[in-house]
This record gives structure tokens, sequence and C-alpha cells, in this order.
């Protein structure tokens, strides 16, 4: 009887007891202090921790960063911008930090996990070679390229999902958002810069060279799919660091963020193309835990948990205040 109680419940996602394992992977009822005190615990040590490669004050910073992109914007003229609805932006000191500005990397367990690095790490130096020096331009033709994974995977879990007629537990939508911000890069990076004609063909026939790829490595191994946006994502850290560095040496001006950027980020209108360079690789750093986190899961076979947000309690401070801010450090 018990028994039977328990699937029904677990059919309708209903927490019923300290350990049945429904939400995250064996998570106790919060309102079991005593055990999820405990269950807490044993989660934060390095041995047990989902974002293991990165270190905790980057998780958290990371979070707070992304934490914006979790609400819908709405037009509002008595609004600064005239927009509302986003979460603060973070201080130049905390997206300038160590822990953001580190090169995190996921080092390679597997034969897909190798095969996924070479992949991107051979299309990371033929686009160096490419644009060389243009940062600008590299950035507009990066986010063509990484907004099509999250469109992708989300197609491939919904479809999975209607497969075999069970739920997703939440995976779509954080893809769908995922190439949703990376197209809102696009826009931002297009306010700053005109691809060239020979750009946009370029552009034209790698889409469906990249579209018809990452869709069949999707199919046959999601667990490699996800490695290599997650490596590829580590290049797109390192291309925005350089395009930073250029901004800071004065080898590319530092010239007024565009509209785009300023209602996106929530920035005060003397924001620079520094801040938005800033905002833009702490999106990244998300994307790139988020896909190796899922490979994760596909390769222990848990693909069908819930995911591990990355600290929710950091999520949560960085909403509790709605004015547009953007501190700047003085010293």
């Amino acid at each position: 009887m018990m028994r039977g109680g328990l699937r029904v419940a677990r059919l309708l996602g209903v927490e019923v007891a300290p350990w049945t394992g429904l939400g995250w992977k064996a998570t106790p009822l919060k309102s079991d202090a005593r055990f999820y005190a405990a269950y807490k615990a044993k989660e934060m040590t390095k041995e047990n921790r989902r974002y293991h490669w990165i270190e905790p004050e980057a998780e958290r910073l990371i979070a707070r960063a992304y934490a914006r992109h979790k609400t819908l914007v709405e037009r509002d003229v008595a609004m600064p911008n005239g927009w509302r609805s986003f979460p603060p932006s973070i201080s130049l000191k905390d997206l300038e930090s160590e822990a953001i500005a580190k090169e995190y990397h996921y080092e390679p367990r597997t034969l897909g996990d190798r095969i996924a690095k070479k992949l991107v790490d051979g299309g990371e130096k033929l686009m160096e070679l490419f644009f060389r020096e243009k940062y600008d331009h590299h950035a507009v033709t990066l986010e063509t390229v990484a907004a099509v994974p999250g469109v992708v995977g989300a197609a491939h879990r919904h479809l999975r999902s209607l497969r075999c007629m069970k739920r997703d537990h939440g995976w779509i939508n954080p893809l769908q958002e995922e190439a949703e911000n990376e197209r809102m890069h696009l826009l931002i990076w297009m306010q700053h810069t005109k691809p060239t004609s020979f750009e946009r063909a370029f552009v034209m026939c790698a889409q469906g060279v990249y579209v018809a790829a990452y869709s069949v490595l999707m199919f046959l191994s999601p667990r490699t799919a996800h490695r290599t946006v997650g490596y590829l994502e580590e290049a797109a850290h390192r291309a925005y660091t350089e395009y930073l560095e250029a901004v800071d040496e004065g080898a590319i001006p530092n010239v007024p963020a565009g509209d785009i950027a300023k209602a996106y980020y929530r920035l005060p209108d003397d924001a620079t193309l520094r801040d938005v360079i800033l905002h833009v690789r702490a999106d990244e750093c998300m994307h790139r835990d988020f896909n190796h986190h899922l490979g994760d899961l596909y390769d222990s076979n848990e693909q069908d948990e819930f995911p591990v947000k990355m600290d929710e309690n950091a999520s949560k401070d960085a909403t509790t205040n709605s004015r547009p801010s953007l501190e700047r450090d003085t010293a």
C-alpha cells in the first residue's frame, strides 16, 4: 500500500517524504530540518559539488550575474531606460573578480570529451586566424554559433519527453533561455559593429552545417554534445577576456554602451562597452558550467534528474533590490 502511494506521488511530482528522491537527487523535504541540514552539508563538500570544476565563490557570483535573465522584460515608461522586471546588475568589482575572470577548464575524462575538446580547439584556432584582432566581428560570429545548441538541445529534450511519454524535469526552458540569451548577445554586438558581406555569407553557410551536425551529435551522444558546448563556452570566455584586455589597453575605444545592452542588463546611462563585455562574459560562464553539468548527468545516467541550480541563495539575493545600478570602483 505504502509503495503504491509513493509511486502515485512520484507520477504527480509531489514530495511525500524526506528521502523519496523527488526534485534533486535524494533531496529531503525542507520541512524536515535535521535531515535537510545534513543533506546540504554533504552536498557542499568538494567531492559532492555538482559544479566541482569551479570554485564556490565563482559559482556564487556567476549565479548572481545571471539571475536577471530569470524574469521577462516588460515595457514601463516610468522606469529608467523604459524597462523593468530584471534584477539589478552586480558591481563591476564582482564582474572583474578573479572568480569570474579565471579561466576554468573541465578536464576531459572520456573519448567523447577528448573529441569534443579537439573539435572546439580546431574551430577556435580557425576563428583566431580569420578575425585576428577584430574582436567585435569575432563576437558577432561567435554568438551566431553559440545560439544554436540551446534550441537544438531544447528540441531534443522536448521530443524525448513526447516520445517516452514522461516528464522532462525542467531542462527544456533553461536550454531555450540559453539560446535566447545568446541571441540577445548578437543583437547587442550588432549595435557596435556591422559584419562584412563575406562574414554574413560565412554565417549563413556555417549555420546550416552546424545545425545539422549538432543535431546528429545530440541524437548519437547527448553527453558529447553538451560537453562540446561547455568547451565552446570556455573558448567564448577566453575571447571576451581578450576583447576586454584590448579595450583596457586602448586598442579598441571604450565607447558608450548601446541601447539594447542598457535595457537588457539594466545598465545606467553612462555605461560603456567595457561594462557590456563584463556582463556578457559572466553569461558565458553560466552557459559553460550549465552544459558541463548536464554532460555529467548524462555520463552518470542521471539525465532525468532535476537541474542543480548554481548557488540558488545567491540568485535570490540578487533579486531583492529592483533599482537599476552599476557600482563603480572609485579607487
